[in-house]
């Protein structure tokens, strides 16, 4: 495992370009081991979301050519001007959690015969703030997924379920990662409240809605609850965004963020929210709303099948919480975008608003008719 720094004058000058290609040169050379009667290193175009930059590095080795992928994580850069540099304390702190996480994965991850795999971490340049990783040539899960479903709606089963077993394998591969790694930990409501309470009082300031308000009336009146539960590694990056699905439908994973030990429905939540959004961002929202839950199912029943027996009573507690963080999430999103406020409060009543309360009504109800006295 490879740790380089790279050393240059004025390094808060450089700009995107210069970092990206003078970064991709030293990592052929330092970690790829590019030799210098070789061929130039191909490096990638540079890319980036509010998250990361990220672009990647082909060079001819002794053993043949080898391909990496450089990310460089970034605090939140909605609303702002993307740039590598200067990095801050977040930023660097973003890197390091994912360094460690994937460090974590490559000992205790064990899903070989699921092949559901963790992309391996190849080295790190930390004056830039950079991971590097192995390239991996496949297809983003998120827009198969959305192929698969509709081409379910038309008819076709074989591809719901293809679906269902691509969703089974990972759940049976997140079982059996946390029944490895699990001890007993009491979940208790009280203590979630304050995060909950967050959600509630900034959707309802941003919305101009009570209802909000009224959900944490609710949870408030069940503050003594207490449940028996399991901690386990938890992965803030365990989504469907984050998957590649490569040839024989072999599942790859990107990006697990910060491993945080808290109860195993946080990870299993955080991943069944992903699928129910799988349309977000696409008109098709407004037509299709949520894919087919048979694949929700099939990785739950996966999951429980290679773990500890369910809990739905905290399952429940754990989606209205993903739900509330995602409305959140995604009000916030809608108030940076540079629209006119006519515009913004449009897609909040015919995007927004619409998806959040019909899940979160649902998922009340649930919570109603299984958790009040």
């Amino acid at each position: 495992m490879a740790a380089i720094l790279i050393s240059s004058s004025n390094n808060e000058l450089l700009s995107n370009a210069q970092i990206h290609r003078l970064l991709g040169l030293q990592v052929a050379k330092d970690i790829l081991g590019a030799t210098e009667d070789s061929s130039p290193a191909e490096v990638g175009p540079l890319s980036n979301n509010y998250y990361s930059f990220t672009f990647s590095v082909k060079a001819r080795t002794h053993s043949g050519s080898d391909d990496v992928f450089i990310k460089i994580p970034k605090a939140d850069m909605r609303g702002m001007v993307p740039r590598i540099l200067p990095l801050t304390l977040e930023d660097r702190r973003m890197a390091q959690e994912e360094e460690s996480s994937l460090r974590l994965l490559a000992q205790k991850w064990n899903a070989k015969e699921q092949e559901v795999l963790w992309v391996n971490l190849r080295g790190t340049v930390p004056e830039y703030n950079a991971l590097v990783t192995d390239r991996i040539f496949a297809d983003e899960a998120l827009p198969a997924f959305r192929r698969f479903d509709i081409l379910r709606r038309l008819g076709f089963q074989e591809y719901a379920q293809r679906l269902q077993r691509q969703m089974a394998r990972m759940g049976a591969a997140l079982g059996r990662f946390h029944q490895a790694n699990r001890r007993p930990l009491i979940f208790r409501l009280n203590e979630a409240l304050p995060k909950l309470g967050f959600y509630c009082q900034d959707i309802a300031a941003r919305s101009g809605s009570a209802w909000p308000l009224e959900i944490l009336r609710i949870l408030d009146s069940m503050a003594d609850l207490e449940l028996s539960g399991i901690e386990v590694p938890t992965l803030k990056g365990i989504d469907i965004r984050n998957m590649l699905i490569g040839k024989q439908d072999r599942i790859y994973l990107l990006d697990p963020g910060k491993t945080k030990p808290t109860h195993r429905e946080a990870d299993l939540a955080r991943f069944i929210m992903t699928y129910r959004i799988l349309y977000w961002g696409s008109l098709k929202l407004l037509l299709l709303r949520e894919p087919d839950p048979r694949g929700e199912s099939a990785f739950l029943k996966a999951y429980y099948a290679n773990s500890s027996p369910p809990n739905p009573r905290m399952l429940d507690l754990f989606l209205l919480k993903e739900l509330l963080k995602h409305w959140q999430t995604a009000l916030v999103s809608l108030q940076r975008l540079n629209w006119s406020a006519a515009r913004k409060r449009l897609a909040a009543w015919i995007y927004v608003h619409p998806f959040y309360t019909r899940q979160i009504a649902a998922q009340l109800e649930v919570i109603s008719n299984h958790h009040m006295p």
